[in-house]
């Protein structure tokens, strides 16, 4: 069976993950045949990666932009790096164009630092009011999701400020308070904290932790040919459903990758 090697992001963060993990194929029919948009994250976690992923690690504890790296890498390995995107926009010259087939390879990826070790500061100096330190850390996929579905973040409206909840779940402490949890995180903020330092809050938190594959990536425009054409494809469920076009598009050109492997590194295949 096909294996590759891919390097995570997060490989100075992690003390009891590997910093390189081994990508399998995936089984002939499996459950992302039929997951939906409301169970992929936890399909992949607790189905697919087990399957398809050679070390036995908890994946919840992954970073939640390996877990984004490790579903591109199973894609490539899997599909090859074709995908038919719902839609395209050349701002060029207005072209908007749906059912059009893109290389995921040109969504790039803004690595972390380099031996970062998961500790990002924001100085009290950075805020108006606010006299304390805040820590931060990225968060992992399990965070990410508890963020997600966290009933203490929901607006009067019932729906879910999932940004708020990021910025609480992603705060390691607050001054003297160490160890804080969303809650106190969200207490501090809403008892301490001025409207105007808040907004600061959230656009700096946005800068720091602005990590990982990016939302999309670049092609030719249909019309006239501008290579600045854009293009949306997040890894989630329809990242996993190529057309047979796509797939054989990826088989016929699977030289162009040469000994590339997931991660977009020079090592051969295992």
């Amino acid at each position: 069976m096909m294996a590759e090697k891919i390097e995570l992001l997060g490989k100075d963060v992690y003390t009891d993950i590997p910093k390189e993990l081994t990508l399998k194929a995936f089984p002939t029919v499996s459950e992302l045949d039929y997951v939906g948009a409301e169970d992929f994250e936890k399909t992949m976690l607790d189905i697919i990666f087990p399957q398809c992923i050679e070390e036995k690690i908890n994946f919840h504890k992954l970073l939640e932009i390996d877990f984004q790296w490790i579903c591109r890498g199973l894609r490539f390995l899997n599909y090859g790096p074709y995908h038919t995107v719902s839609a395209i926009i050349c701002n060029k010259c207005g072209t908007v164009r749906g059912e059009w087939p893109v290389d995921l390879r040109t969504i790039s990826c803004k690595p972390l630092p380099e031996k970062f070790n998961g500790d990002i500061i924001i100085s009290k100096d950075e805020f108006i009011d606010y006299k304390k330190d805040v820590h931060l850390h990225l968060l992992t996929i399990q965070e990410a999701l508890d963020a997600r579905k966290d009933k203490l973040f929901k607006r009067p409206n019932g729906t879910s400020n999932t940004r708020y909840a990021r910025i609480c779940y992603s705060i390691s402490s607050m001054g003297n308070i160490k160890d804080i949890t969303p809650v106190s995180a969200k207490h501090e903020i809403e008892t301490e904290m001025s409207a105007a330092d808040f907004k600061i809050l959230e656009q700096v938190v946005s800068d720091l932790t602005d990590y990982g594959l990016r939302g999309g990536g670049k092609c030719q425009c249909p019309s006239c040919k501008s290579t600045e054409a854009a293009f949306i494809a997040l890894p989630d469920d329809r990242f996993f459903r190529p057309t047979v076009g796509d797939i054989r598009k990826g088989r016929a050109n699977r030289s162009v990758r040469g000994d590339e492997n997931p991660s977009g590194d020079s090592s051969k295949a295992v």
